[in-house]
């Protein structure tokens, strides 16, 4: 299998920034890591303070606390989140996965010829 191939493989089946990593385009792998990683902690740090926010106006009883229950509550403020801003991380990390896999096929195709 070609270099790069397998480059685009490792983009988009473990995680973007890898086929760079593969290339050795180490400063450029990990920036694409670390960007696909910034984005989805701010949509989990979103996530948990919007529960946090749900739990100080509506708390748990004791005793009432189970599986069912917290994953309503997730849902929920999966549901509550500024829609506008996790639609943008969204759309900026679906970017960066697309630009990792065609920067990291030419890259490879380029280290062929």
């Amino acid at each position: 299998m070609e270099k790069a191939t397998k480059a685009v493989l490792f983009n988009a089946l473990l995680f973007p920034g890898w086929g760079q990593i593969y290339l050795k385009q180490y400063k450029k792998g990990v920036l694409i890591i670390l960007a696909i990683t910034a984005g989805t902690l701010s949509i989990l740090w979103s996530v948990i303070e919007t529960t946090r926010n749900i739990l100080k106006i509506v708390p748990f009883k004791k005793g009432t606390v189970t599986f069912g229950a917290v994953i309503q509550l997730s849902i929920n403020s999966i549901k509550s989140l500024n829609f506008y801003h996790l639609s943008f991380i969204l759309f900026f990390m679906l970017l960066l996965w697309i630009f990792s896999m065609i920067d990291s096929y030419q890259e490879g195709k380029q280290l062929i010829d």
